[in-house]
């Protein structure tokens, strides 16, 4: 009698173990399904808005930094080979080498460049980043750049307090979300997962702000003398 009554308790255990273990299953497959429809999410957006960039530079009604874009595509293949080595969250970097290469032939099919010193020490910071990452591996690369990725913006950024745009407004917004949702769809809190994404997010956003704005006195002077 008492070893059935032992053997009925342990049988009712392990069926509750297990139905613990498939509930925990579920749910985290559950969340890893919501984490890689963000991924897809943010590399769509981001992919659809080079549709508008391009077609807004062809036409003429959209100006960009073609030293910001050929930096970026620069710096986002070094991030993305980094980050697969890593196997962190590459899919929207990948979406970006390949959107970047498309806006920054259309600047040169335009003739919308120029160069200055400023832009020659972003270059330097990608020769950096190479250093970096023969020096201190693909983490260490990841970080620095991010950095430079940052510093790199700052001609688009200037762009767009000297013109604002809300054209150009709206589709920053729209990489706003792309890198929010790439962000948010991170494995984990790692460098390699969102520390790009929430940089981005954030450099993105104050892009889109500057470039919201009415045009301004000043801003109308720097239109009709360039």
């Amino acid at each position: 009698m008492v070893v059935d009554v032992y053997i009925y308790r342990r049988t009712v255990l392990e069926k509750t173990k297990a139905k613990a273990l498939a509930c925990s299953a579920k749910k985290e497959r559950n969340f890893v399904d919501i984490k890689f429809i963000l991924i897809c999410a943010g590399s769509l957006i981001a992919l659809l808005l080079y549709y508008p960039l391009v077609k807004g530079i062809l036409k003429g009604t959209v100006e960009q930094s073609f030293a910001t874009w050929i930096l970026w595509v620069a710096l986002d293949v070094i991030l993305l080979v980094a980050t697969v080595i890593q196997h962190g969250n590459f899919a929207l970097v990948a979406c970006y080498c390949f959107g970047g290469t498309l806006v920054t032939s259309t600047l040169i099919y335009k003739r919308q460049f120029n160069w200055s010193w400023f832009e020659s020490s972003i270059l330097a910071m990608v020769v950096v980043c190479l250093i970096v990452w023969y020096l201190n591996g693909p983490k260490a690369t990841t970080v620095a750049s991010t950095i430079a990725v940052a510093i790199s913006g700052l001609p688009q950024l200037r762009n767009a307090w000297l013109r604002p745009d809300r054209q150009m407004a709206m589709i920053y917004f729209g990489y706003v979300l792309a890198n929010g949702l790439s962000c948010m769809g991170g494995k984990a809190w790692t460098v390699e997962d969102r520390l790009y994404y929430g940089v981005c997010t954030i450099l993105c956003a104050i892009i889109t702000i500057v470039a919201f704005r009415k045009p301004t006195a000043a801003s109308v002077s720097a239109i009709t003398t360039s």
